[in-house]
């Protein structure tokens, strides 16, 4: 008996042993799956851990005997405590990298070669610097100049203080050389009507440029902070020349050239910048004309960034959880442009009736959706020589009676043709539609023709406009000289009549010359009171006879990636470097 209780014991005490092996491995596994199962739950909770396991093993042992067999189960529990400190879930990366789908061709990065709209010319605003900038709130600030002064009572002398310490973009110094050859170069290109007024330009010091204009011309601070106003290296531009220079451009604005073809710009920042280095470290301007595909290219997260979407995908696409849309006025105006050199746009009954035909409230509200606020003349809110009390009607009934005496009834329309873009600005294809549907009911009947922005100003430039253009006029300046003045004036490089003299066509309307003296003092007049006076009253003389039809102030619809953030500018530029993520 004792010899069974020794061997019973033995029994036990091996079976002890073995258990600790087996609970102690377990107890282990224990440990490491712990670890692995805490840490991976750790981190995909983002917090630490204090974690108990508890290991049970039982184990039977059997006692032999003659006639008895007795089990006797000893379970056996080992607790461990452990604390498993994980990392958070980390951040992700902030966004680096804008796509912008983009609405305008991008077939030149030429600063002064060609006439376009301040929205158009955002890829050149993010490469070049202008001479003067303007804020947010339309608010004229230094730029590159940092101080200018008028030195002589006519205002036909003025000084310009140039910034130190800015730098193009391959690290040369700019200096007032730069500044004096760009205004130089800007008296070649497409807007020589306004440089061209610099006479005289001279370096006095390496920070330090005078101007002798030809004559006074009140918008010459606005301009600087305008369209074609950009700073190039003179001697980058001299050693490649023009034409390879707008295919590498060098500027000292926030972003470089990474990479140019037709239709797609690549920008890196410019760490250097001085105003900072730009958040966003990589820009692309992906040329995407029609507004459906913008609205694709967001909503599919191909592109990041865009504007001008149909505003009828707007509601739905700014509802998405990845996407945040804005609504913002801009300082455009969509205008109806008339050349007078056909007999049915010199025709004055004609044009007023076309006027008086267009229910402007039914574009805004049934077309737009909201995207624009209706305007009597070329003067939109905010501008200096608006006028909130004067108001041209919708008046089907007077277009009629206007077109009869004429001759022209809903039986005998009046046939004409109208031209309209199509995705650069929000339905401006839609509204075109709309009109010539209002001008059919009055007698009035309108074929419909699509261009493009590079064909308007050809077509304006060389007197081969049709009947009516649809196009977006800015003013970001919001000075009359920029909307009644070069819209209007017959010496305008940028009016209707430009093609009429190019071309030696007639003035059927024979307005010509009463126009040019109206319009006239917006550019000459020196008591600033009396100049807007003038502006205000010639804003209506051509709205009268029906050489303009203002429609509408455009509002943009702006869609981006939640990440991004962004606040829209009034004059409708894109600046990415004011994004942030």
């Amino acid at each position: 008996m004792s010899s069974e209780k020794e061997e019973d014991s033995r029994t036990i005490r091996l079976s002890r042993r073995r258990f600790l092996g087996v609970s102690t491995a377990a107890a282990i596994g224990g440990i490491v799956a712990g670890v692995i199962v805490g840490a991976v739950g750790g981190y995909l909770a983002g917090q630490s851990t204090a974690q108990t396991t508890t290991v049970t093993q039982t184990k039977t042992v059997t006692q032999a005997a003659q006639t008895l067999t007795t089990t006797v189960t000893q379970p056996t529990t080992i607790t461990v405590t452990q604390t498993v400190t994980t990392t958070a879930t980390p951040t992700p990366p902030k966004l680096t990298r804008v796509i912008i789908a983009w609405p305008f061709e991008i077939v030149t990065l030429h600063p002064y070669k060609f006439s376009r709209n301040i929205p158009s010319e955002s890829p050149m605003d993010a490469i070049y610097d202008r001479f003067l900038s303007q804020d947010i709130n339309l608010k004229i600030q230094p730029g590159v100049i940092e101080k200018y002064e008028w030195m002589n009572p006519e205002k036909t002398r003025i000084d310009f203080t140039i910034r130190r310490g800015i730098k193009f973009h391959d690290g040369t110094e700019l200096t007032a050389e730069d500044v004096a050859f760009s205004f130089s170069e800007m008296k070649k290109g497409a807007y020589a009507a306004t440089w061209g007024n610099m006479d005289v330009i001279e370096v006095a010091s390496p920070t330090l440029v005078k101007v002798t204009l030809k004559k006074y011309d009140p918008s010459l601070i606005a301009w600087l902070t305008f369209l074609d106003a950009f700073v190039v290296p003179k001697e980058y531009w001299e050693k490649v020349g023009p034409d390879e220079f707008s295919k590498k451009p060098i500027g000292s604005g926030p972003y470089k050239v990474k990479s140019y073809k037709p239709g797609l710009l690549e920008l890196t920042a410019f760490e250097d910048y001085w105003r900072g280095p730009p958040a966003i470290k990589e820009v692309v301007f992906k040329e995407v004309l029609d507004p459906r595909s913008r609205a694709v290219e967001v909503e599919a997260g191909t592109s990041d960034f865009t504007i001008a979407v149909d505003v009828a995908d707007f509601d739905r696409l700014a509802a998405l959880t990845h996407l945040t849309g804005k609504k913002a006025f801009i300082t455009d105006v969509a205008i109806l442009m008339i050349p007078t050199y056909y007999p049915e746009t010199g025709d004055e009954n004609v044009r007023l009736a076309m006027h008086y035909a267009i229910d402007k409230e039914a574009l805004v509200r049934d077309v737009l959706l909201g995207f624009g606020r209706p305007v009597s003349t070329t003067e939109a809110p905010g501008y200096m020589a608006y006028d909130p009390d004067y108001v041209f009607p919708y008046d089907p009934k007077k277009a009629k009676e206007l077109l009869a005496k004429s001759g022209y009834s809903t039986d005998n329309p009046v046939k004409i043709t109208a031209a309209t873009l199509k995705g650069n600005i929000p339905r401006d294809y839609e509204v075109m539609q709309a009109i010539v549907a209002m001008w059919k009911k009055v007698g009035i009947e309108a074929s419909l023709e699509v261009i493009t922005l590079a064909q308007h100003f050809e077509l304006r430039n060389t007197g081969k406009m049709k009947h009516v253009h649809l196009y977006p006029w800015s003013n970001a300046t919001g000075d009359p000289v920029n909307s009644v003045g070069y819209s209007q004036w017959p010496n305008s490089p940028f009016s209707t009549w430009r093609g009429l003299k190019a071309a030696n066509l007639t003035d059927y309307s024979g307005l010509m010359e009463e126009a040019t003296d109206i319009i006239a003092p917006v550019f000459t007049e020196k008591d600033e009171e009396v100049r807007i006076a003038k502006a205000k009253e010639a804003a209506k003389w051509v709205v009268e006879h029906g050489l303009v039809i203002p429609l509408y102030q455009l509002a943009t619809p702006y869609l981006m990636k939640k990440e991004i953030i962004y606040e829209p500018w009034p004059q409708g530029f894109v600046r990415p470097y004011y994004m942030k993520a």
